[in-house]
């Protein structure tokens, strides 16, 4: 009896090793709310912060090694339809989120397959205070302008930790097909330490002519944060293009915060795209809360204000 209680033990504490040397974690993201977009006259039910499901893990390979995976679907939860698209346009993607493979260690990580761009992670994303969601988001009206790219397929990137900055670079196969394109790219760095972020980017797209650089500075000071940034570059057309943001999220009480912000971008000649925004959030848990927001912006000929209430929760 107590050599099987024995041999219980020891295999209990081999399967306990086991176990901690690698793991599977299922996270995910719902978010439905009532609203009406800009440009738009419709009510409905809609998903304001693109909902999705993946599944990411890690093993230990020893000596300081670590295998990497990671995939993710979007959905839209009121229909509970995939969302297969990328910007407008329809796709055949069910891992639309990213869907990756790599390797880790005191180098960084390095990660093969459909992933988001550098620029987009370490600088595009980082500056809006609405995180891109619900109609309120500024990012796509400053930050991420056309030609920007979101993510990449059949791509390579590369990402480093150095003390308090965070470096990435990444490369992908051309996707036009067209002879003098390029292989889309991008480049940044993050510095992150105490109340102070700073990013800086530089982006590829693709064609002979795209490029964008972005830079952003954020500061926390009390219950508030402040951030800046803006966009300069080429569109595909070799157009100019222009653009920046301020904004800044207040917390208020125990589980409340106050988002606002205002974007302004500019192609070529024509006429400056502006838009502003403001939103409130309240925590109902760590991974819950409610939220509305209302923005307006200058350049629609009608339907010019939008707005949203809805509830998330992250798993």
């Amino acid at each position: 009896m107590k050599k099987s209680l024995l041999a219980l033990a020891v295999l209990g504490a081999f399967a306990g090793a086991a176990s901690a040397q690698s793991s599977v974690t299922l996270y995910g993201k719902v978010d439905l709310g009532v609203g009406k977009a800009t440009g738009s006259a419709d009510k409905q039910v809609r998903d304001a912060a693109g909902s999705r499901v993946g599944i990411k893990g890690v093993e230990d390979l020893g000596g300081g090694m670590k295998a990497l995976f990671g995939f993710e679907h979007r959905f839209s939860p009121d229909t509970g339809k995939d969302t297969t698209t990328e910007g407008s346009s329809p796709t055949n993607t069910f891992w639309n989120g990213y869907s990756t493979v790599g390797l880790g260690g005191t180098f960084g990580t390095v990660n093969l397959g459909r992933q988001y761009t550098s620029a987009f992670s370490l600088a595009q994303n980082v500056f809006d205070p609405f995180g891109g969601d619900t109609v309120a988001g500024l990012r796509d009206s400053a930050l991420r302008i056309a030609p920007a790219r979101l993510r990449v397929a059949n791509s390579i990137r590369y990402d480093g930790k150095f003390g308090d900055v965070a470096v990435a670079a990444d490369i992908a196969e051309h996707t036009l097909g067209v002879a003098g394109t390029d292989r889309p790219y991008s480049v940044a760095a993050q510095y992150a330490a105490g109340p102070v972020l700073a990013a800086i980017s530089y982006e590829n797209p693709e064609n002979a002519t795209d490029k964008l650089l972005n830079l952003g500075v954020a500061y926390t000071f009390g219950p508030a944060k402040l951030a800046l940034a803006g966009v300069s570059g080429r569109t595909a057309a070799d157009l100019s293009v222009k653009g920046y943001l301020v904004g800044a999220t207040v917390n208020v009480g125990p589980a409340g915060r106050v988002l606002v912000g205002y974007a302004q971008n500019k192609v070529g000649t024509g006429t400056a795209d502006k838009k502003t925004s403001i939103g409130y959030r309240q925590d109902l848990s760590k991974r819950t809360f409610l939220y509305t927001d209302f923005t307006r912006v200058n350049k629609l000929a009608t339907e010019k204000t939008g707005y949203d209430f809805g509830v998330q929760h992250n798993f």
